[in-house]
């Protein structure tokens, strides 16, 4: 038996082969995406042209619209330039500064919530329900925008987290990952578990059928990490990368009985994890000799560890794919990815995106390089980075010019600038000058 769980064993065991190829079938044609399994490329029109900045975002949020006004917030944006609003459809906790809203100028989000009005006949097959948020419970400001979006020559995009919710992951601790040692990860739902699969792809239809969605940004939606700035969050241990990586693992009922039904043996990948952790755990703050210092050195060791990771890897992937063939089914909604280019899912998503926060023009001409040298040329979709208005950088308007220019100039095709809420206002008002000279 290969070390490697292919593609094609996993899907088998989840009774997938269908499902996918008929996916490759009707995206790969508007993606010009390679073929996984035949080699050959597609010479399809793209989405999005390849030259210039087509997409040119701004990420905020529904208090935006609700303290600062809707036309108010939406005209500015596109007297700036702007033709895309990345609106937060659900979000995570966070305690902010809020340097010029009209109401506060510290604030702290309720957590976890949705910022749109959910319609329940989308979530009937899952016991997990999204929780509005007080800031939407008298206006729902997608339909609010959505009414806009003509007048004011704006898209709408839903910026949607997906697994990381720490009021489900509280609320139903029987669908949140679990570690190695049994433990409840309660910020992290976890992606292989069914109800959790359905959540997911009953919000994203909600989204797409019930507004007018130009596109849905997806971030979160595999396996959380560990850590992720709870309160008062410690680890006197000093855990190293991989050690992060190894006590996120998510050993939950689903995830043990679907890799072992995928032909993992779990007992051992199991032993192998523990054994690092409680090694480290030990020894702290030294390590055994010849302690493994990255995932690849230890499964060189452990030949199950690298096929459950090949099996989560095709677990989340397949979820995006449910996503583009059940929730986005008779949409106009694209599907744009965070968190760089996954040739896995070339054929489900419309769109990658990279970050360069805090970056200069010529590092942020790097990273996007970078970024689109992974893609093969054949495919045409969306390809954006992300820049952060803030923490001292840009230091002036010449930079943020210089940035965006960079970004045009790397290959990449849209611009995301993150965000309306927390940015310095001097820092937003050079959104305009750095786009005009587009």
């Amino acid at each position: 038996m290969s070390d490697k769980l292919s593609r094609r064993r996993f899907l088998q065991a989840g009774g997938l082969v269908a499902a996918a190829s008929a996916l490759r079938a009707g995206t790969r044609e508007s993606h010009g995406a390679p073929d996984p399994e035949s080699g050959e490329n597609s010479a399809a029109a793209p989405s999005l042209p390849a030259a210039g900045l087509n997409l040119k975002g701004l990420f905020l949020h529904a208090w935006d619209l609700r303290d600062d006004g809707v036309d108010t917030v939406m005209g500015w944006m596109r007297d700036s330039g702007l033709n895309t609003m990345q609106l937060a459809g659900t979000y995570h906790s966070g305690w902010f500064l809020h340097p010029q809203n009209s109401r506060h100028r510290a604030f702290m989000t309720e957590g976890s919530r949705c910022y749109f009005h959910p319609h329940e006949e989308f979530y009937k097959g899952t016991s997990l329900k999204p929780l509005p948020s007080a800031v939407s419970k008298e206006t729902d400001w997608f339909a609010e925008a959505g009414r806009r979006l003509d007048s004011h020559g704006l898209r709408l995009v839903s910026w949607t987290v997906g697994t990381h919710n720490t009021h489900l992951g509280l609320a139903h601790p029987e669908h949140a990952q679990r570690n190695v040692y049994g433990d409840s990860l309660p910020h992290a739902l976890c992606p292989a578990d069914d109800d959790v699969r359905e959540y997911l792809k009953a919000l994203c239809r909600d989204l797409a059928a019930s507004y007018p969605m130009w596109g849905i940004l997806a971030e979160s939606f595999g396996w959380s990490g560990q850590a992720h700035g709870h309160h008062h969050e410690r680890d006197l241990v000093g855990l190293t990368p991989l050690e992060r990586q190894l006590a996120a693992l998510c050993f939950c009922p689903s995830c043990r009985r679907k890799a072992a039904g995928a032909g993992v043996d779990m007992e051992e990948t199991r032993r192998t994890v523990k054994a690092t952790l409680d090694a480290a755990f030990r020894d702290a703050p030294d390590r055994p000799a010849e302690h493994p210092r990255t995932m690849a050195d230890l499964e060189e060791k452990s030949r199950e560890l690298g096929r459950f990771n090949d099996w989560r890897r095709l677990t989340a992937e397949a979820l995006i794919m449910d996503i583009r063939r059940e929730s986005l089914k008779n949409t106009d909604c694209r599907l744009i990815m965070l968190g760089g280019y996954q040739a896995g899912l070339a054929a489900a998503a419309d769109g990658f995106s990279c970050m360069a926060y805090g970056k200069s023009a010529a590092e942020t001409m790097g990273i996007c390089a970078e970024f689109r040298g992974q893609v093969p040329s054949s495919w045409k979709g969306a390809l954006t980075c992300h820049i952060r208005l803030g923490m001292g950088r840009p230091k002036d308007a010449a930079e943020l010019r210089a940035i965006v220019q960079a970004v045009r100039q790397s290959g990449c095709n849209g611009i995301g600038f993150y965000n309306r809420s927390e940015s310095p206002p001097r820092m937003l008002s050079w959104i305009k000058s750095s786009l005009r000279e587009l």
